[in-house]
């Protein structure tokens, strides 16, 4: 078997520099090579980062979600030393991939390079200096609600709501079904969910799913039909109707071009929740946006394709740091992997995805760690989507820490096992596989090739090494 480990390579390398031979450099003060020793300030360097990367969240105001705001110097300087930590961490901002291993490219990709990460570090370290507020760019604009990060959706539908007393069990069951008002049928371009705080207080940090007081919402679209029946697939779409599992702090999801995602007329969404106390009465509901593709939108991708992957068997034992379980499936027919998800729970520590192809190459497609506060969807670039022939094996391995340095884990000396608990544990990989026609694996397999390097994670298990093309 030819074996390839993306881990360690030269595409998971970052260059940092080039030496000068041969030749003396001179710099003066104010010139561009000296730059490279100048002050790192608030205004000049830091703000731009935390603009992109944090303030979605951390501001104040209605929308903003974590628990202190950094949109301004004298806001974000009590918090230098803890930002420095968290980034240098990774734990924040949460976007947990592997960056050593597999796919690199993703949509909306919020995590710092390590160049930002090192300015932040030398900023604290200097004193966090403020700097020439003529530096400073002009501030974010922001909504009164939380922000729609798709844009401002085409489509809201609000569900029932709900009430969820101080203390009290997990809950399982149904929300009644919200008319989604829809009139004509209409493809999805992206969809968004907002957990809204109608009564109570937004929530505390600490513990399995952090501020959210739903621990996932599952959401699918159906047509109510004569003698109670449903009709929840439509005409045309890789993916058929629309459906989808929201989960606590997860980010918004821009389908890929040319997938078909249908929305129908007259229908309407249930709504299967799983909600947990955190010590107030709260009283919530659940908004839902949509945007829409134009009204003659057509999709490309119509081959059904469904892949999936769990363990039910999981025996986690008190205190252990370190177990991991196994999931298989192979395809049946040319896909497309366009998104990765994991799904554990309060234990959940890791989850990779390996593909094994039928020519008997291997390879790492996706490695994140994960923690159940942030439950993310990652997105691939549409460049980027790992292609699988038909009869690739998929591999996915979890690893769980049922250990006191989890500190989602509320009780270590407790065994651990399947539960629909927050703090019982599962093994689901929730990613989204798009099916192709062999014409249409064909041309985005030329099209890849064209693009770059035919070694990159994700070919479909095509290597090209040397002149020759001998791999």
């Amino acid at each position: 078997m030819n074996t390839r480990w993306s881990g360690g390579s030269a595409r998971g390398s970052i260059r940092v520099g080039a030496a000068l031979v041969g030749f003396t450099l001179a710099v003066t003060p104010g010139s561009a090579a000296g730059q490279t020793e100048a002050e790192v300030t608030f205004t000049k360097d830091v703000a731009p980062i935390l603009q992109r990367s944090c303030q979605s969240c951390h501001r104040a105001g209605p929308g903003g979600g974590a628990p202190m705001s950094l949109r301004t110097y004298s806001e974000v300087r009590p918090w230098a030393r803890a930002i420095k930590d968290r980034t240098a961490q990774r734990t924040m901002p949460p976007w947990f991939i592997d960056k050593n291993v597999g796919v690199q490219a993703f949509k909306d990709d919020p995590s710092l390079s390590n160049a930002e990460i090192a300015t932040i570090a030398r900023w604290v370290d200097s004193g966090a200096p403020r700097g020439n507020p003529a530096d400073l760019p002009p501030p974010r604009e922001f909504s009164d609600g939380k922000e729609w990060t798709i844009g401002e959706p085409d489509w809201i539908v609000s569900s029932p709501e709900f009430a969820v007393a101080a203390v009290t069990s997990d809950w399982h069951g149904y929300l009644d079904p919200s008319p989604t008002g829809m009139t004509e049928d209409r493809y999805i371009k992206g969809v968004e969910v907002h957990e809204v705080r109608v009564q109570g207080p937004k929530g505390s940090s600490s513990g399995p799913g952090g501020y959210s007081t739903v621990h996932h919402m599952g959401i699918t679209a159906s047509v109510p039909m004569p003698g109670g029946t449903q009709e929840a697939r439509g005409p045309g779409g890789a993916s058929g109707g629309f459906g989808m599992t929201h989960e606590a702090g997860q980010n918004a999801t821009r389908y890929r071009d040319g997938m078909g995602v249908l929305l129908r007329a007259n229908s309407e969404l249930a709504w299967r929740a799983h909600l947990s106390s955190f010590g107030e009465d709260i009283v919530g509901r659940m908004d839902i946006g949509f945007t829409f593709h134009p009204v003659d939108y057509t999709p490309k991708y119509t081959v059904p394709a469904g892949v999936f992957m769990t363990n039910n068997d999981l025996d986690i034992p008190a205190g252990d740091s370190d177990v991991r379980f196994d999931a298989i499936a192979v395809t049946r027919s040319p896909s497309m992997l366009v998104t990765f998800e994991p799904h554990m729970h309060a234990g959940g520590r890791k989850m990779c995805v390996n593909a094994i192809y039928p020519n008997g190459i291997q390879e790492t497609l996706t490695c994140a760690a994960y923690d159940h506060n942030w439950v993310k969807v990652y997105q691939y670039a549409d460049h980027a989507a790992p292609l699988l022939p038909a009869g690739t094996v998929l591999h996915t391995m979890a690893w769980y820490d049922n250990s006191q340095a989890n500190r989602n884990i509320l009780e270590p000396r407790n065994w651990h096992g399947l539960g629909s608990r927050s703090m019982d544990d599962m093994f689901f990989f929730l990613g989204r596989f798009v099916g192709l026609t062999e014409a249409q694996y064909d041309e985005e397999l030329a099209g890849r090739m064209e693009m770059g390097d035919p070694t990159a994670p994700g070919m479909g298990g095509q290597i090209v090494t040397g002149q020759d093309g001998a791999n």
